[in-house]
């Protein structure tokens, strides 16, 4: 467990280092001033300044940033001795490239994960979903549903006009109808496009009444195509951020209607997050590809949730800019500021209750 747990302080440390170190390039590439790089947030427990640069661990590791010339200054640009270097002397436009920076290699390193997983699993990966259904995992060769043109990653909705509730009761069902004609009834994984297919299960040498296929209470999905291969990392990205949305719309309803049960059930914090790690990697070499498509999740859930515009995030400070770049007026920065502030502090209230949700479902 001890691993376990410093190997996600590094892989959140690796993770925080790249969408920091976006921030950092672009401000670079610009002749923005980097005061400081920060990981985890203060106070302070050890820095070192290299250059012009402070190079700092900072005792809460459940973030970092970067401290840019002028990024929460008081004094108004223009003033006499401001900096061409500072970060508020530059256009709107490199100022969001600024911003964006992050997120955009979260996504990039996302992507690279995913396509690393998918292409290792020989181009097929669990499907995002909301709720575990009856899904087709794998097909054999030369039984009846095979022949009869089911693909895997369909879901199986009914048989003959029954519902289907869970895999046992696909199974029940199938082998109730011995070897006569059967309807399928199946869709997409996500319940669109319905179709109906239509086999007569085959009777095995041992008398088992099979159609040959392998269910799965989560769809998989395979990448066949060229185009859908060189890709697949991209898509499975949109795939998943799509149903962190989803997710996301369910526990703001759970939070209003007062059912904080339910919502903190569908969150988790770092010490969430680290049980899960231990989990994933008990496995041992097994779980190489499971936990790189783990840090992928990860990644991908750091980008979606810093473009969003939440104040003292990224997305907080991209809001502003777009702001001023349609109405061509820069925000007030005493407001700005303190709109940042009070972001700043509900993250951290929520982050501590976060924190001491997962430590309570940990406790038996």
């Amino acid at each position: 467990m001890f691993l376990s747990i410093i190997i996600f302080i590094i892989t959140l440390l690796v993770l925080v280092l790249i969408h920091e170190f976006g921030h950092f390039l672009m401000a670079k590439r610009f002749g923005i001033k980097v005061l400081e790089f920060g990981f985890g947030i203060p106070p302070r427990a050890i820095g070192k300044k290299i250059g012009e640069t402070i190079y700092s661990l900072n005792w809460l590791l459940l973030g970092g940033f970067v401290r840019l010339l002028g990024e929460d200054e008081e004094s108004p640009v223009g003033k006499k001795g401001t900096s061409e270097r500072d970060f508020r002397a530059k256009s709107v436009g490199q100022r969001i490239a600024v911003v964006v920076a992050g997120v955009a290699m979260n996504l990039f390193l996302a992507w690279v994960l995913f396509y690393i997983v998918i292409a290792g699993q020989g181009f097929k990966i669990i499907y995002p979903v909301m709720e575990p259904a009856v899904y087709i995992a794998q097909l054999e060769k030369d039984f009846p549903a095979q022949q009869a043109g089911v693909e895997v990653g369909e879901k199986l909705a009914a048989v003959d006009e029954k519902e289907v509730k869970d895999i046992e009761s696909a199974r029940n069902l199938i082998k109730s109808k011995d070897q006569t004609p059967t309807t399928l009834t199946l869709t997409d994984s996500d319940g669109n496009n319905l179709r109906k297919v239509t086999l007569t299960p085959k009777k095995t040498e041992k008398g088992d009444v099979l159609i040959g296929v392998v269910f799965s209470p989560i769809p998989f999905r395979e990448y066949k195509s060229v185009p859908e291969k060189l890709f697949s990392g991209i898509t499975y990205s949109w795939d998943l951020t799509r149903i962190t949305f989803i997710g996301l719309g369910k526990v703001v309803s759970q939070l209003i209607t007062g059912d904080f049960g339910q919502a903190s059930k569908a969150v988790s914090g770092p010490v969430g997050l680290a049980a899960v790690t231990g989990s994933i990697l008990s496995a041992g070499w097994a779980a190489i590809f499971p936990y790189l498509w783990f840090v992928g999740v990860i990644s991908l859930t750091l980008a979606i949730f810093n473009v969003l515009p939440i104040p003292a995030l990224d997305g907080g400070r991209l809001l502003f800019l777009l702001i001023e770049a349609v109405t061509r007026k820069k925000v007030k920065e005493d407001i700005e500021r303190t709109v940042h502030q009070v972001g700043f502090a509900i993250l951290i209230a929520l982050a501590l209750l976060v924190t001491y949700s997962d430590i309570r479902k940990l406790l038996p």
